[in-house]
């Protein structure tokens, strides 16, 4: 069993030339070039394995095809037959496969198992593209099926059977005789884990994986250990890696011949939202939510705030989050001009509007989004993470455009999805630091990105403590931007903020304050760093009243200021006056303090704070920056383990959950460097610490 199971895991390898990355070095939560979540989930669940990764640019490269020759390589190492490939590195069945090939042992040893075939010619044509019908041939063989009962049509027989058997789930392959991507590939060796067998006459099942029987949750990785837990059981990694995006997943176990976890198959995509969408038909109607998340119990969420099926409005969109049993309603409609597709109106993966924006697009939108084409106009229905769930006509009763975008300092807006982010392309130049509506319009031949200035915003005072405005409760997850960014409530530092420096204030569905744009930075003037303490002596000559100002001098020298008579190493403007006699000198220490940051260094000033050089300090200087008007030592949670992070937002530390700022400073102690960013400390490894301060973490610290 062990030794079918490392052939497998070599199955997915692909190919040495293609895989460049060493397992574990890539992103654990997604590829930049991996849209859709299904896609992520397969590639992430192989990854898991040890053996698959990208390219050393960050980059999976999902649409790229596969050759013949590559997908026989995939299929051979998938059987138990690796030990065997030696017999066949010296034998010619094709004529185009010569024993120097670096794929013939391979091909040869596919064809003698009968799940490969060459052309009438005779050929096999190892460099020619492989079609999905071809590839989903010879994995329906190593099934346990037969030619002999798929029909006497070739390949729609086999493609009907893998279908039905769930070879094809999720794979987007519609045409047998269409090039078999990369990620195609991933999706379909992902299902070989559950697609059921051939079990006829003569079968003979060359794959034999089958999952633990059980649903349940991932909820730590502990690569010191090597170990991940799952159902509240620890289980060695048979490949351990340092993170996996698979945390929070609900699934299961897959196990190898040792009792060693092998992966894990989630029950849907990586993100925990699943891969499928559910448009709301009618007010109040949760019609559909039980197919989605496969029966009751589940909450619900509308644009992140706890809600009922009469909060449910039509067109409203609904997801599902297996990590948190939860079903996530987005209500985002945006009007856009459609601009382009991949790669075809009929069947879009991808779409791009909004200025050249490029928008993911699930199975359950092709139907709607088939309806149009590139050069109309249409409103999106849009999922919680900025994924299309369908398309309707402009001037829809019920669909009415209502989407908002916040415009950065740089001048980057981000569409606002329920309660999340969306980059999307163009400029908000003019609009830097507000809110806008957003659209797509035509411009020529071309579209453009649309903005105008919001209005109708709450007004009132906010009051961070009572956390209302103008009276009216914040939304649990309230959105706040403070001077371009992203900030959390605790990170303004201040009980009240007044209206007249709010710009833009709006409700949600249930009318909580769900997003607040500050007309200027507020937070600017807290500052979260590192303390570097310097200490020198400093000697005086202090003045005795009582002597008199005219009394004897003697060598040393000195002058007046404000009552007191300062040490003067040399002549100074007035005649020296003798120590013992007219005063005394006094040798004290002078303490400075300067706060490091990632970005800039404050001081030094004189302060008497106690403090050592390293201490995470959360301080306000004054206008001057001559002194500070607070100052305290932050909160260290020590020895954090990266399985207790929640992606990049949260962590979970005795008992507590902590939110991390958005602009959170990592520190090296090992390098006495600051780093560039969240997702370089978290790989660093060895030990990390978290300071926190308001219940927030500001600072990461790692060291080896």
């Amino acid at each position: 069993m062990k030794k079918r199971i490392l052939t497998w895991l070599l199955a997915v390898g692909m190919l040495a030339s293609l895989l460049t990355v060493p397992a574990g070095a890539a992103n654990a939560t997604r590829f930049s070039d991996v849209a859709d979540n299904y896609t992520a989930t397969a590639i992430e669940t192989l990854r898991l394995m040890g053996v698959l990764d990208g390219y050393s640019d960050g980059t999976f490269r999902p649409n790229a095809a596969l050759t013949r020759a590559q997908f026989c390589k995939m299929a051979v190492y998938a059987m138990d037959g690796g030990s065997e490939l030696g017999r066949y590195s010296t034998v010619t069945i094709f004529p185009d496969v010569k024993p120097s090939f670096w794929a013939s042992s391979y091909i040869n040893m596919a064809a003698k198992k009968s799940i490969i075939a060459g052309f009438a010619d005779g050929k096999f044509k190892p460099n020619q593209t492989v079609t999905a019908g071809q590839a989903v041939t010879i994995l329906m063989r190593g099934l346990g099926y037969k030619d002999e009962n798929m029909g006497g049509v070739w390949p729609q027989g086999y493609m009907a059977e893998a279908k039905t058997c769930g070879l094809l789930k999720s794979t987007g392959i519609t045409s047998a005789y269409s090039a078999l991507t990369r990620g195609q590939a991933a999706k379909l060796f992902l299902n070989l884990f559950e697609a059921k067998r051939g079990t006829g006459e003569g079968a003979v099942v060359l794959f034999s994986f089958t999952p633990e029987k059980d649903e349940v949750y991932l909820t730590n990785l502990d690569a010191g250990k090597g170990t991940l837990t799952a159902g509240g059981k620890p289980y060695t990694m048979a490949h351990p890696v340092t993170s996996t995006s698979l945390i929070g997943s609900k699934g299961k176990v897959v196990l190898n011949g040792d009792g060693e976890i092998l992966t894990f198959l989630p029950v849907t995509g990586g993100s925990g939202i699943s891969n499928a969408a559910v448009i709301i038909g009618a007010n109040g109607s949760a019609l559909g939510l039980d197919s989605l998340t496969g029966g009751s119990g589940y909450t619900i969420y509308k644009n992140g705030s706890p809600a009922s099926a009469a909060a449910l409005k039509k067109y409203d969109v609904a997801t599902y989050s297996s990590a948190t049993n939860a079903v996530i309603v987005c209500d985002t409609k945006v009007s856009v001009y459609y601009e382009n597709c991949d790669p075809s109106p009929a069947s879009p993966t991808t779409i791009t509007v909004l200025g050249g924006t490029e928008l993911n697009v699930l199975p359950t939108a092709v139907e709607s989004l088939s309806k149009f084409k590139p050069g109309q106009q249409m409103i999106l229905l849009l999922t919680a993470d900025g994924q299309v769930a369908g398309a309707v006509e402009p001037n829809t009763s019920g669909a009415r455009s209502n989407a908002l975008a916040v415009v950065d300092g740089s001048g980057n807006p981000q569409l606002i999805c329920g309660n999340t982010l969306v980059k999307i392309a163009g400029s908000g130049s003019g609009y830097e630091n507000s809110v806008v509506n957003v659209s797509g319009v035509k411009s020529g031949n071309e579209g453009k990105l649309s903005l105008r200035a919001a209005s109708g915003k709450v007004s009132g005072d906010l009051d961070v403590q009572a956390r209302t405005l103008g009276g009216k409760k914040l939304a649990d997850n309230v959105l706040i931007f403070d001077g371009g960014k992203q900030v959390a409530l605790a990170e303004l530092g201040r009980s009240s903020i007044s209206s007249g420096r709010i710009s833009y204030a709006r409700t949600n569905w249930a009318g909580d304050v769900d997003l607040i744009v500050l007309s200027n930075g507020l937070s600017t003037d807290e500052i979260y760093g590192r303390a570097v303490v310097k200490t020198t002596n400093e000697k005086r000559w202090v003045w005795n009243s009582n002597a008199g100002e005219n009394a004897p001098h003697t060598s040393q020298s000195g002058y007046m200021e404000d009552g007191e008579w300062i040490w003067n190493d040399g002549y100074g403007p007035y005649a020296p006056h003798q120590e013992g006699v007219n005063g005394n000198t006094v040798t004290s220490d002078t303490q400075t303090i300067s706060i490091e940051t990632s970005s800039k260094t404050y001081g030094p000033i004189n302060s008497a704070n106690n403090v050592r050089t390293g201490d995470f300090v959360a301080v306000q200087l004054n206008k001057a920056g001559t002194m500070f008007t607070r100052f305290e030592t932050m909160s260290k949670l020590g020895n954090v383990s990266t399985g207790s992070w929640v992606g990049k937002t949260a962590v979970n530390y005795g008992g507590r959950t902590y939110e991390v700022a958005s602009d959170v400073q990592c520190y090296n102690l090992d390098t006495g460097r600051w780093m560039n960013d969240l997702d370089t400390a978290k790989n660093y490894g060895g030990t990390m610490n978290l300071y926190v301060y308001d219940g927030v973490i500001r600072i990461v610290e790692v060291k080896g």
